[in-house]
């Protein structure tokens, strides 16, 4: 059965779904589908489906009570349509934040306060990915020369004695190595947000050196200028944090991995904000 989690339109999820159970049953209708959510109007469900309808709060809760939603499913799906619907952005952004909230996704371990050493330079991420796809055994000369750029044999024994030390990484029988966890995230307080800063800025040193090393069809840059509001700002970071988680599963996903990769994006002002421009001051 198809699940609402993976869809970000709402009348899509609904056109699956009637498809799915029309496949189930060739009795399957629309005006079935409406006597199961208890809504009379025969082809209400097909026009909202078509884009012609919106839903309310009340037949989003009949629509997830005829499909069978559990909480979270009825959650999401209400969000989702609320989200679809809305006609501003402040609304977007409130049912957005909902989604990312109520969305199901992979089990990503918090690095703890105490494991903030893993941020200290930016290579002990890279190795942290590094060694499932490695046998160096033990030769550090050769794990440090798979980096771009490489680093110091003793650059990269130091990293996997802490990162071993830290708890991300474990000993096989074999000598080999794998990861405790295969995902981890970092959430970040006042104290700790000049490391997270630093290890970022090291990534963006790493990324313009990259501009000269790494030929152009093994890289990949997007850029483009554009004005938006403050709300439309805070509604961009939610959609980049999402579009992070889902890249984040499709990684987790990938049976075959064999390179490294490191994404950077930014989003930051290039002008003084027009409405606030420090005439005041």
């Amino acid at each position: 059965m198809i699940s609402v989690f993976n869809y970000q339109n709402y009348r899509e999820y609904l056109r699956e779904y009637y498809d799915e159970q029309k496949c189930f049953s060739k009795s399957f209708s629309y005006r079935a589908f409406s006597k199961m959510a208890g809504i009379a109007t025969s082809s209400f469900l097909f026009h909202v489906i078509e884009g012609k309808r919106n839903l309310t709060k009340a037949s989003v809760m009949k629509i997830s009570t005829a499909i069978g939603h559990d909480r979270d499913e009825a959650d999401f799906f209400e969000n989702l349509v609320f989200f679809n619907q809305a006609k501003t952005i402040s609304e977007k952004t409130i049912y957005y934040s909902r989604l990312i909230e109520n969305r199901k996704i992979l089990d990503i371990e918090e690095v703890p306060n105490d494991r903030f050493e893993y941020y200290r330079t930016w290579y002990h991420s890279v190795i942290r990915e590094l060694i499932t796809l490695i046998d160096f055994r033990d030769d550090y000369e050769k794990l440090g020369s798979f980096l771009v750029p490489p680093i110091r044999a003793v650059e990269a024994r130091k990293s996997v004695m802490l990162l071993e030390k830290l708890g991300f990484i474990e000993k096989n029988n074999d000598g080999s190595y794998k990861q405790s966890r295969d995902l981890i995230n970092v959430k970040v307080g006042t104290r700790e947000a000049f490391i997270i800063e630093k290890f970022q800025m090291e990534m963006l040193e790493i990324a313009l050196r990259a501009y000269n090393c790494i030929p152009v069809h093994e890289r990949m840059s997007l850029s483009t200028t554009i004005t938006v509001s403050r709300e439309t700002f805070e509604l961009f970071k939610l959609r980049l944090r999402e579009m992070q988680r889902q890249l984040m599963e499709i990684s987790n996903l990938d049976s075959k991995p064999d390179t490294v990769y490191q994404l950077t994006v930014n989003l930051f002002p290039i002008s003084k904000n027009t409405k606030n421009d420090g005439s005041e001051q």
